[in-house]
């Protein structure tokens, strides 16, 4: 297609938005396209950059129209690329970031490219806080739609969780609010369900008091990792909700390879501060003594400080490719996996993450949300990362991650995170979902019969037998 027919077919769509169309053809549209992974090249045909909600509705309704293939891009943090297809029409919804804050309620409205960092700083400002994502660029909507695990969920479990009413543009243009009382089947289904059914445009969440935490970092010695872990593992079966521990190895800025524990505690701090060189919760004076500390900077941090600290790791541009799987624990052989299969770490970027599901998120029945793994459990993200100008680098990092991964299998429930799926394992969403699978197919059928939204958060193909 030439830019001169390119602009012509979309002139009609064009002069219906308030937003802006951006072509391949146009000076902005490199940078328009890039997604927080710097990995991902996919090329769309346009990219719509809503400002308004009629925006979505017409833009949703045009390609539908000209049988053109349709993705969704929120807030563009994003491993995977769903959120561009080859030859596609986006909708991209990064520019619509306003929040609304209710102090009485204790409730917030959000647009969809709100990351977490915009919610976190807005609720702030009222003593209040939800679960969100470790980083503060994470999109709060896809982020949600998958589950979305934080520093924060033993306390108030996944930001699914908290997800209270969403506006969403179904496959039809219809504008719908899904609710406990309109379309709950269809709320029921975005708590974790992934992104297959509309276009979100709006998300309301409960937030809880919060300003100040008990958080920052444990690093060991590599050489005393096995014991910790077995002592970590051991410890958080009876961590309280208010103690969620990431835990995983880094390299440091000296070049070498450690193990961490990130505790946050979202307790009261002052009730269980220790008089001693550190200020400390007698909820994670244990976690001293797994073995021989190399640094602690355990200290109370607004929550809001803290997220935004853990940018520095994750910068957008990087090349990063992600592999998951989610262990009933740390038993010997899967420690051992993690050490002798995972160690040494690919580049000085790349990370091990085991993030802690527990506490609130647990009690969760497993029917209440479409997010099934409701047991306690450990996420392990191993997560890739090189910079852009060794592209030689990339097939060595990918084989660390499915490497490990596969090492990792033996040991791990058969699903995955969805967020974390890349498009070759298809087979491991079934599994995810467990016993909820069937009624998301069922969800799909209704609101999206046509398949037009799967190229976002995984994929549901309704029309085929399952």
């Amino acid at each position: 297609m030439t830019a001169t027919h390119s602009r012509t077919l979309f002139n009609d769509l064009a002069a219906l938005l308030t937003g802006q169309l951006v072509l391949p053809e146009d000076a902005t549209y490199e940078q328009v396209r890039q997604l927080w992974n710097g990995k991902i090249e996919t090329r769309p045909t346009a990219i719509v950059r809503c400002s308004t909600v009629q925006d979505v509705i017409h833009t949703v309704r045009w390609t539908r129209a000209h049988r053109l293939p349709l993705s969704i891009r929120g807030a563009g943090h994003e491993i995977f690329g769903r959120s561009l297809r080859e030859n596609g029409v986006v909708v991209d919804l990064s520019q619509m970031r306003a929040v609304t804050i209710d102090p009485v309620t204790c409730t917030a409205r959000i647009q969809p490219g709100v990351t977490a960092g915009d919610l976190i700083e807005a609720a702030e400002k009222y003593g209040l806080a939800t679960t969100t994502g470790t980083i503060s660029s994470v999109g709060m909507t896809g982020l949600t739609l998958g589950g979305g695990y934080g520093p924060l969920t033993g306390a108030y479990g996944l930001a699914a969780d908290n997800l209270l009413s969403a506006q969403v543009v179904t496959a039809d243009g219809q504008l719908v609010t899904a609710s406990a009382e309109e379309h709950p089947d269809l709320l029921w289904g975005l708590r974790g369900g992934g992104g297959n059914f509309g276009v979100i445009v709006s998300l309301e969440y409960r937030l809880h008091p919060l300003t100040t935490v008990l958080s920052g970092l444990l690093l060991y010695p590599l050489e005393q990792a096995k014991t910790v872990l077995r002592n970590f593992n051991e410890f958080i079966a009876t961590a309280p909700d208010e103690l969620t521990i990431r835990s995983g190895f880094l390299q440091t800025p000296d070049g070498v390879t450690a193990l961490f524990l990130s505790p946050t505690y979202c307790g009261a701090i002052e009730a269980g501060e220790q008089a001693s060189t550190y200020p400390c919760s007698e909820a994670i004076a244990p976690l001293r003594t797994f073995g021989t500390l190399l640094v602690d900077q355990m200290q109370p941090i607004t929550y809001n400080d803290l997220i935004h600290g853990l940018d520095a790791f994750t910068p957008a541009g990087r090349h990063y490719y992600i592999q998951t799987q989610s262990l009933d624990g740390l038993q010997t052989e899967a420690i051992e996996a993690l050490i002798e299969q995972g160690l040494p770490l690919p580049s000085p970027f790349s990370m091990i993450n085991i993030h802690h599901f527990h506490g609130a998120a647990s009690r969760v029945g497993v029917s209440e949300t479409a997010f099934a793994l409701r047991q306690d459990h450990l996420m392990v993200e191993l997560t890739a990362a090189w910079e852009p100008q060794f592209p030689d680098d990339e097939q060595r990092h990918l084989q660390w991650a499915q490497h490990i991964s596969q090492a990792l299998a033996p040991y791990a429930f058969k699903g995955g995170y969805i967020n974390l799926l890349d498009e070759q394992e298809q087979e491991r969403i079934r599994f995810a979902f467990g016993s909820n699978y069937e009624r998301l197919l069922d969800i799909k059928r209704t609101y999206d019969p046509d398949d037009v939204f799967h190229s976002t958060i995984g994929h549901l193909a309704p029309n085929k037998k399952s």
